[in-house]
């Protein structure tokens, strides 16, 4: 079984938002996931951010001179 859950980390505990139907004791494994809004936030504050901007057109200019096949030229 598979759900996705949204939950609310208190005081060392995860809560979720809503009722699980799960038995007590059910062991499950859980994969942490960031909110969208919260890596949406991080991309905005990166475009204004000028050592980030200057990373990235480094790493552009280098893609500038890789041929069709992944090769340097």
């Amino acid at each position: 079984m598979t759900i996705s859950v949204e939950a609310i980390y208190e005081q060392g505990v995860l809560r979720p938002l809503w009722p699980l139907d799960l038995a007590e004791g059910t062991k499950i494994a859980v994969l942490l996931v960031e909110p969208i809004a919260a890596k949406l936030e991080v991309m905005r504050e990166a475009m204004n951010d000028p050592l980030f901007l200057a990373d990235l057109e480094e790493v552009a200019e280098d893609f500038k001179y890789v041929d069709a096949e992944g090769e340097a030229q």
